[in-house]
């Protein structure tokens, strides 16, 4: 383990791992909630929408809320890029989004070319486990000038990783992404995964008929690019038929478990 990582992180005790375990159910209850509540009332994309923005400001509100002033801060910045190599999980209102902004710039040109490249990377990437993809160094399909394109709507699970060191990045990008290889922040990590839990767990809830689940990212986006495509979903169309998540298959034998972050 590097300095830097001995520098961030602590072993956590039982009553830590408690609080924890405690803060998280109550985070992904109160989205699972929301979510009921939001789609009762609006049964629609722009409900969808709702739904997504709710759960955005939570999880960024409650990441401030539970960080310690301890923790140092992550070596994340502007342009850094090497985490963006890795398969990608959305939600249907995150795909739908994303698919709303490419539409949203009116130009045909761009949008073709957008379009485009989602097919070449669903091509390169069809079937591939995370694995596998971040070995063969493909990049995000919205990765443009060393940048994200879509930053406003970027999906949770890119929205919450950060990193403690980014030569830890580095190797990440040149051998594969591995398991607790990547040092968090640990409440942005916490909660953020919490409240995405609790916005599936609340879809599937008030929209079953829809199978909602994690999706992956580029075959979500296509086939949420018509401008329909948010109602067909709701009313039942198997709009991701094809944009299942691959998974890895299980280690032989399991990594020893970091030291969580001091919190």
């Amino acid at each position: 383990m590097s300095n830097r990582r001995n520098n961030v992180v602590r072993p956590m005790t039982m009553e830590q791992q408690q609080k924890e375990a405690e803060i998280s159910a109550m985070l992904c209850d109160a989205e699972k909630s929301a979510v009921v509540q939001i789609l009762s009332e609006d049964r629609s994309s722009t409900g969808l929408m709702h739904v997504l923005n709710n759960a955005t400001g939570f999880a960024e509100a409650m990441a401030v809320k539970f960080r310690n002033p301890r923790t140092p801060k992550v070596d994340c910045k502007e342009g850094c890029n090497w985490c963006c190599y890795q398969t990608v999980p959305v939600t249907a209102p995150e795909a739908f989004a994303i698919a709303g902004f490419i539409r949203s710039t009116g130009d045909q040109s761009a949008y073709a070319s957008v379009h485009a490249k989602l097919l070449d990377v669903k091509e390169q990437t069809h079937n591939l486990t995370p694995r596998e993809r971040t070995k063969r160094h493909i990049p995000c399909a919205f990765l443009k000038e060393g940048r994200c394109s879509i930053y406003p709507v970027r999906p949770l699970s890119c929205a919450e990783f950060t990193s403690m060191d980014v030569n830890d990045c580095k190797r990440g990008y040149r051998v594969g992404f591995k398991p607790k290889g990547i040092i968090h922040e640990k409440a942005r990590m916490v909660t953020f995964y919490a409240i995405r839990q609790g916005m599936l767990e609340g879809l599937r809830e008030a929209l079953p008929g829809s199978d909602p689940d994690h999706y992956e990212l580029v075959a979500a986006v296509i086939a949420a690019m018509p401008e329909d495509a948010g109602e067909r979903w709701i009313a039942g169309e198997k709009l991701f038929a094809n944009a299942a998540l691959t998974v890895d298959a299980p280690a032989l034998t399991e990594a020893k478990d970091e030291p969580a972050i001091d919190q």
